[in-house]
């Protein structure tokens, strides 16, 4: 079956694929976690979510493993990416060996997304500046 629609599409302009993209989001980044999955999120200039996915042999297991939880995840960001803030670049890794239910892993994703941008906007404010008034360490 051909996708006809083009926003439906994982296109390349929504996937880093550079060291420095990975870079940017982890250095620049606030996370959020549960016991599946870690999102990284940093904000970017171009209006659109991103995706990144780092998927550890070592945490995950064979090639098999791997691919099938890569597959699963462009799969929820690419039918999710409308409830996704806009902006910024998401770098999504799993944690666990075991595969949750793929409605388990959309609303993982999606809660996962806006509690680590909520953070990445706490601490950074609008301007990439820190919005307390504390000095940083």
């Amino acid at each position: 079956m051909r996708v006809t629609e083009k926003s439906q599409r994982f296109s390349a302009e929504l996937r880093l694929k550079t060291p420095a993209d990975f870079d940017a989001v982890f250095t620049r980044r606030s996370s959020a976690g549960n016991g599946w999955l870690v999102v990284y999120a940093a904000r970017n200039d171009l209006g659109v979510c991103r995706l990144g996915l780092v998927v550890a042999k070592k945490k995950i297991g064979n090639a098999v493993q791997r691919n099938r939880w890569k597959r699963r995840l462009r799969e929820v960001f690419r039918t999710n990416r409308e409830k996704l803030p806009r902006g910024f670049d998401f770098v999504v890794l799993p944690q666990s060996k075991m595969h949750p239910g793929f409605a388990d892993l959309e609303n993982g994703l999606v809660q996962l997304a806006h509690r680590a941008v909520r953070k990445w906007k706490r601490n950074h404010g609008s301007a990439g500046q820190p919005s307390s008034g504390k000095p940083s360490p």
